[in-house]
């Protein structure tokens, strides 16, 4: 059982890695119980994730003894990491809540449930919408110039990095709540580097999807969507004496720089020799 700790409760180190110690062995045992499950129901999910690829790609093939087995247990773990999100985001949060002036049971419900829907809904976005779209494009440009053949171990890797991408990407809000939260970031900054964040999405996008414009643009509209969203929640948790300051630094830079270029803008003053007389 997972001994919590509370607010205003003064412990040493030791009990908190025991209590993080403890919440991983849950969780850990959790996964690997629905890993269970999901490859037990492994040919649902397997013609489930194939039904993406165009009809004439479908006869998949594998050129090693153990590439079925192992593409089974990626399959499986998938599904088990999507069954046990709303534990995983449950343990997670009631480990750094008691650092946090909240009320624990309202937030933490609010944090697993919308951190679940939103992993769900990246999962799905990419699945029905991303998925087809990349593959039609990738395979039959391919299959122009050359006959394709395509492996179950390396479609099933590809299918399942990009719809995992796509999940923990679409989490964004809840890491900008988080942040917000712990006086990390504030929503007068995140406001304020607007376009360094719209970049940034297409960077991660590229760095996340197939090396295609397709996929990449298919995440980083979303995921600058997300942002924004992240920016308006965030407002509501944010400390207000966190937001007060940030607009006092930034307002004391704009001072500094407006100073800064008024003086060099202004033309040095020559200053009069003064003559000495000798008698």
């Amino acid at each position: 059982m997972v001994q919590t700790v509370k607010f205003t409760q003064q412990v040493p180190i030791s009990s908190h890695l025991k209590e993080l110690k403890d919440r991983f062995i849950i969780v850990g045992g959790v996964v690997l119980f629905f890993l269970g499950v999901c490859f037990y129901f492994r040919d649902f999910l397997l013609e489930w994730l194939q039904r993406p690829i165009p009809s004439q790609f479908k006869d998949l093939t594998f050129i090693s003894p153990t590439e079925p087995f192992f593409t089974a247990i990626k399959v499986a773990l998938m599904g088990s990491l999507f069954i046990s999100m709303p534990v995983i985001l449950f343990h997670i949060w009631k480990f750094v809540a008691p650092g946090l002036k909240v009320r624990e049971k309202k937030i933490t419900m609010l944090f697993v449930l919308s951190g679940t829907a939103f992993f769900l809904f990246g999962g799905v976005f990419c699945y029905f919408l991303v998925l087809p779209l990349g593959l039609k494009f990738l395979l039959l440009f391919g299959s122009a110039y050359w006959k394709m053949e395509v492996t179950i171990g390396l479609y099933y890797s590809f299918t399942l990095k990009l719809i995992l991408a796509f999940a923990f990407a679409f989490q964004t809000p809840l890491i900008l709540v988080f942040m917000t939260k712990l006086g990390i970031i504030s929503t007068v900054k995140m406001r304020l580097y607007r376009k360094w964040a719209f970049l940034g999405c297409f960077v991660l996008s590229a760095v996340l999807t197939p090396p295609d414009i397709i996929t990449q643009v298919l995440l980083a509209v979303p995921l600058y969507g997300l942002y924004e969203f992240g920016i308006f929640v965030s407002y509501f948790f944010e400390d207000p004496k966190n937001r007060e300051e940030a607009i006092r630094h930034i307002m004391a830079q704009r001072e500094a720089k407006k100073a800064a270029r008024e003086k060099k803008a202004k033309p040095p003053t020559k200053k009069r020799a003064k003559k000495t007389t000798t008698s």
